[in-house]
């Protein structure tokens, strides 16, 4: 494992603003379990060195936008390095990755390898892919068009029964009596 190096002093942007910085990438990177303090201090060094330059390019963007930007960009560099032949896009590259990490075991196996691209284990590498491989079949894009709820019978007769309502008036007034009388007269029976 390398040495930690603690030189950051940023040209542009407060201290309380880089501080923030450093506070959501610790919380980035403890998303990913992350354990290793050592290992997330590295992590969240370079990646503050990093978000130092781009700040400097472009001040009217914050230090946290820049750190979780530039966190981002180091794990698709890390991913695209491992999934490099699977033909993932960018957004199934970012799931497949965390996914992948995960169900290796990567965090308790491999700590100090994370976001490591020049120097992957290749049972890493392996065990990373195999995960993605049996973890099911790819998203593909279906189509599902509106189509009239079918109830079966109980449609069919309430539509039947409608229809002979509306053509014999006398009979829909008279089932209307009966309805109301029978409302009125269970009213009666409870009140009395």
């Amino acid at each position: 494992m390398e040495a930690v190096n603690i030189q950051f002093a940023p040209e542009t942007g407060s201290e309380e603003e880089w501080n923030e910085a450093y506070a959501r990438l610790a919380d980035y990177f403890r998303s990913y379990q992350l354990h290793n303090r050592i290992r997330r201090t590295q992590l969240i060094l370079e990646t503050l060195r990093r978000a130092a330059v781009a700040h400097k390019a472009d001040p009217t963007r914050t230090p946290t936008a820049h750190s979780i930007e530039q966190a981002r960009l180091m794990m698709r560099e890390w991913l695209a390095a491992i999934y490099s032949d699977m033909n993932l896009s960018e957004s199934q590259l970012e799931a497949a990755g965390r996914l992948g990490f995960h169900l290796s075991g990567g965090p308790a196996r491999w700590p100090n390898f994370f976001l490591d691209k020049n120097n992957l284990p290749e049972d890493m590498r392996e065990a990373m892919r195999a995960a993605i491989r049996t973890s099911g079949p790819s998203m593909s894009i279906s189509k599902m068009t509106p189509r009239d709820i079918d109830l079966g019978i109980v449609s069919d007769v309430a539509e039947d029964t409608f229809d002979r309502l509306g053509r014999h008036p006398i009979l829909r007034y008279s089932i209307l009596i009966g309805i109301v009388g029978g409302v009125l007269g269970y009213l009666y029976f409870l009140l009395a």
